[in-house]
């Protein structure tokens, strides 16, 4: 069991190092690939989930629901900032179902920020795997700056993965128009 549990562990650990070490303007290497957004590029977040977030399973995209009335202002006018948390010690998975793809796009890096400045959409990857901190001295969330970029407002439905679980979350992300 020991061994199973440090291959699992190692696994997981090279999965992020390879996400994090892309260069600057490398898009990821397959369309599955997610962005990897490991604990230390955030922030400790003593709140818990607010009425304005928009909670995907344990994933909060934090004051979402803010943006229905509002214009595209950030990331080169291609979308909106909207920060994630995560309960302490979690590994997430948020993705743009296929439907969306070519629609909408997540922000979580410098690098994926760069390219969302410059292709809108197009830049951005599809995928963002958020490893929370384990730190529980860190706070009771982990979280990052971040956002999500469009081709024109919409109500997209975005998905959640917990790693050691095969549930899927999904919720409507309002950006620029209500979702109805």
């Amino acid at each position: 069991m020991r061994i199973v549990l440090a291959s699992v562990l190692a696994l997981i650990a090279i999965g992020c190092a390879a996400g994090s070490d892309r260069s600057e303007g490398a898009a990821p290497a397959t369309a599955a690939a997610a962005t990897a957004v490991p604990c230390d590029s955030g922030a400790s977040e003593g709140a818990g989930v607010g009425r304005r977030d928009v909670v995907i399973g344990p994933l909060a995209l934090v004051a979402a629901r803010n943006n229905a009335d509002r214009r595209r202002t950030a990331f080169g006018g291609h979308g909106y900032k909207i920060p994630a948390t995560l309960p302490v010690g979690q590994i997430a998975t948020l993705k743009v179902p296929p439907r969306w793809h070519g629609k909408v796009g997540l922000i979580f890096t410098q690098a994926d920020q760069a390219r969302a400045w410059e292709k809108g959409v197009r830049g951005a990857p599809r995928a963002v795997r958020f490893t929370a901190c384990a730190n529980p001295e860190a706070g009771t969330r982990s979280g990052w700056p971040g956002g999500i970029v469009v081709d024109r407002p919409r109500c997209p439905m975005l998905v959640v993965r917990v790693v050691g679980s095969s549930e899927r979350h999904r919720a409507r992300v309002p950006l620029g128009r209500r979702c109805t």
